[in-house]
């Protein structure tokens, strides 16, 4: 019980890529819908977005969720590649979040990715909590 090695680098298993269809508009020659490439987000680099995105201001400090969970998604998406200039042009803004906000201009369909990001990288939904709260 006290073996300590199991807690070693080399005997914990690593997060994988993962494929999510985030909406059924984008389409590729044969008509498929195009999956997204998400990636799982480290602990340091989640606790670096979330104090980017907290605000301090009456003496308080919130956090700004909509702008966290816009970061977030940034970070996680490895496909399509929310950074390329081109691709951002071809929408008109200049940032990752912005850019995934006009790609998924349902509201929905954002609302949707939001939840797998949060999900992959072991949040669980006000809802879950209250289940398990209840079990």
């Amino acid at each position: 019980m006290n073996d300590l090695s199991v807690f070693l680098k080399e005997n914990k298993r690593t997060r994988e890529n993962v494929f999510y269809c985030a909406c059924d508009e984008l389409k590729d020659s044969e008509g498929n819908v195009i999956k997204w490439e998400i990636r799982p987000v480290s602990t340091k680099e989640e606790e670096a977005l979330r104090e980017e995105c907290t605000d301090y201001t009456e003496g308080r400090y919130k956090l700004n969720v909509n702008k966290y969970i816009g970061r977030m998604i940034a970070e996680a998406v490895v496909y399509p590649n929310l950074y390329d200039a081109k691709l951002q042009d071809s929408y008109g803004v200049k940032s990752p979040e912005a850019l995934v906000k006009e790609i998924l201009d349902k509201p929905g369909d954002y609302s949707r990715l939001a939840g797998f990001v949060q999900k992959l990288n072991g949040f669980k939904s006000l809802r879950e909590d209250i289940e398990e709260a209840k079990n």
